[in-house]
């Protein structure tokens, strides 16, 4: 029996080791040999629009509501006047050109808001 005991430790450590991979050994050995591309640094996040932007926004987008109301209040004449008087087309210029404004106001607040996303 003495024998069969120092066969079977004999025959145990003579064995190859059998062993399994895992997933950590998988994620370790997919980068060996492949050279590492130097890192640039990654830009810092466009700046946000500030509470005073935001309220400035808002603020164009109800002027321009209220531009435009006034604008189609104008336009529109009484009944029995056929045309606008020489007062309410200086009025409607002024709007006008009050509204490309406030409309250019909005364009660039958008673009620097939509910039960031």
């Amino acid at each position: 029996m003495k024998i069969a005991l120092v066969l079977a430790a004999a025959l145990l450590t003579a064995a190859p080791v059998v062993s399994f991979p895992s997933a950590a050994d998988a994620q370790v050995l997919t980068g060996r040999g492949r050279a590492t591309p130097a890192r640039r640094p990654s830009r810092p996040p466009p700046p946000a629009l500030t509470e005073a932007e935001e309220d400035r926004l808002w603020d164009a987008e109800a002027e321009l509501a209220s531009l435009e109301e006034q604008m189609t209040a104008l336009e529109t004449p009484p009944e029995g006047q056929t045309a606008l008087s020489a007062e309410q087309q200086t009025q409607l210029q002024a709007h006008a050109t009050r509204l490309r404004e406030v409309q250019t106001v909005i364009a660039q607040l958008k673009a620097k808001r939509d910039r960031q996303r």
